[in-house]
C-alpha cells in the first residue's frame, strides 16, 4: 500500500512538473522554437534575451538568415541604434566589419547614400558637419586623406571647389540665381553681359567714377548710407559696376605691375569679377587702411541688415581666393545676408549649401 502511494506521489509530481514546464517553457510555442534556432547558430541565452528585448518579432528572420556574429549585440546595444535601420546596419557592417561599431551606427543614421564608402572616423566626423553635402563625399575623403585640416575646413573648402584649384573647371554662372548669382574663380560671366537695370548713385551716396549698381542693390545701398549717417558714420561708393572690358585693362595693369600670381590675389580676371554683376561696391577707401576704422566697424555690424555682406573676409582667404578686403561689400538680399552673417560664412559656402545643393 505504501509503495502505491509513493508511486502515485511520484507520478503526480512528475505530472505537475511536466504541466508547469509546458506552461512556463512551452516547447511547442513559436518563442521557444525561435530561441532554439538562435541557439543553433551560436547565440547565448543572454544574447537571445537582449535580441528579443530590443528587436521586434517580425525582424527575427533578418538575424536568423545571417551568420552568427558577436558584433550584432554591439550593434543593437550601441548608442543611437534605431530598430528600423537594423538591416542597413548589418549590410554596412558586413562591408566594414573591421571598423568601430559607433562609426557604423553614425554613418548609417546620417541617411546619406554611403553604402559604397568604407566606414572610417573621418567619414563619421564628416557626416556630422552642418554643411555636409552628400554629392561631395568622395572629394571630402580625398581631400581629408591628403590634408591635415579639420573636417569643418574640409567641407568648406570642397564645397567652395577649392580642392579643384582656382580657375580650373570653370563654368558660366547661372544668371537665374538673381541676387545670389555667384561670380568667383570658378564661375564667370560672359564678355557681353551687362545688367539691364543699372542705376546711378550720386550725391552723398557716391564718391567714385564707377557709380552704377543694379536697381535693388542701389536702393538698399542708399538706405544703408542713410542709416549710417544717423549714427554719424559716412560711407559712400567708390567703385561699383565695372564692364568686362574695363576689368581686362585693370587686371592687365596689375599683372604688368606685380606679376600674375600676385595680381590674382587681389584682382579678378575679366569675366570672373563680381563687379560685373552690378551687385557689389567698394566703399570709401580701397586700401587696407580702411580696416579698423569706425566706418569699417559699422559696416561689419550693420551691413547685413540691408542685405550686404563683407565679400572677402579675414580668415577666409583660402576659400574666396582673395586677400581680406574690408571695403568690398556685396548685395545678396536681407535673408541670405543674415544667414551668412550669423554663421560666419562666405558667399561660396552659402551658395554651395543653400542654392546649389537644392
Amino acid at each position: 500500500m505504501l509503495m502505491k502511494k509513493i508511486i502515485i506521489w511520484v507520478i503526480g509530481i512528475i505530472s505537475i512538473t511536466l504541466i508547469l514546464y509546458m506552461i512556463i517553457v512551452n516547447p511547442f510555442s513559436d518563442e521557444y522554437k525561435v530561441k532554439n534556432k538562435f541557439k543553433e547558430i551560436g547565440y547565448s541565452d543572454n544574447e537571445i534575451s537582449e535580441i528579443m528585448k530590443v528587436i521586434p518579432e517580425e525582424d527575427y528572420n533578418i538575424i536568423l538568415k545571417r551568420n552568427y556574429n558577436d558584433s550584432l549585440i554591439d550593434i543593437i546595444t550601441a548608442s543611437g541604434f534605431k530598430e528600423e535601420k537594423l538591416n542597413e546596419y548589418l549590410d554596412y557592417y558586413e562591408k566594414n566589419s573591421e571598423n568601430d561599431i559607433d562609426n557604423i551606427i553614425t554613418i548609417v543614421n546620417s541617411d546619406y547614400d554611403l553604402a559604397n564608402y568604407p566606414a572610417s572616423s573621418l567619414l563619421t566626423k564628416l557626416v556630422n558637419e552642418k554643411y555636409y553635402i552628400d554629392k561631395n563625399v568622395a572629394r571630402y575623403l580625398d581631400y581629408g586623406n591628403t590634408h591635415e585640416v579639420s573636417t569643418s575646413k574640409i567641407v568648406s573648402l570642397v564645397n567652395a571647389n577649392v580642392d579643384l584649384g582656382f580657375y580650373n573647371y570653370t563654368k558660366e554662372t547661372n544668371l537665374n540665381d538673381g541676387n545670389l548669382v555667384l561670380v568667383n574663380k570658378f564661375y564667370y560671366l560672359s564678355g557681353d553681359y551687362e545688367p539691364d537695370d543699372l542705376v546711378s548713385l550720386s550725391g552723398q551716396y557716391n564718391g567714385g567714377v564707377n557709380n552704377k549698381m543694379r536697381k535693388e542693390a542701389a536702393q538698399a545701398f542708399m538706405r544703408m548710407v542713410d542709416a549710417a549717417i544717423l549714427d554719424n558714420i559716412i560711407i559712400k561708393n567708390s567703385s561699383a559696376y565695372r564692364s568686362y572690358d574695363y576689368q581686362v585693362k585693370l587686371y592687365n595693369n596689375y599683372v604688368k605691375r606685380d606679376g600674375k600670381d600676385a595680381a590674382d590675389i587681389y584682382s579678378a580676371r575679366a569675366g570672373f569679377s563680381e563687379h560685373q554683376t552690378g551687385l557689389c561696391t567698394d566703399i570709401n577707401v580701397i586700401d587696407s587702411s580702411f580696416e579698423g576704422t569706425e566706418e569699417s566697424k559699422w559696416l561689419i555690424n550693420n551691413a547685413y541688415k540691408y542685405g550686404f555682406i563683407l565679400r572677402f573676409p579675414k580668415g577666409k582667404e583660402d576659400i574666396t581666393g582673395y586677400k581680406y578686403e574690408p571695403w568690398h561689400y556685396r548685395y545678396v538680399g536681407q535673408e541670405a545676408a543674415k544667414v551668412i552673417y550669423d554663421n560666419n560664412l562666405t558667399l561660396e559656402e552659402y551658395y554651395a549649401y543653400y542654392v546649389d545643393n537644392n
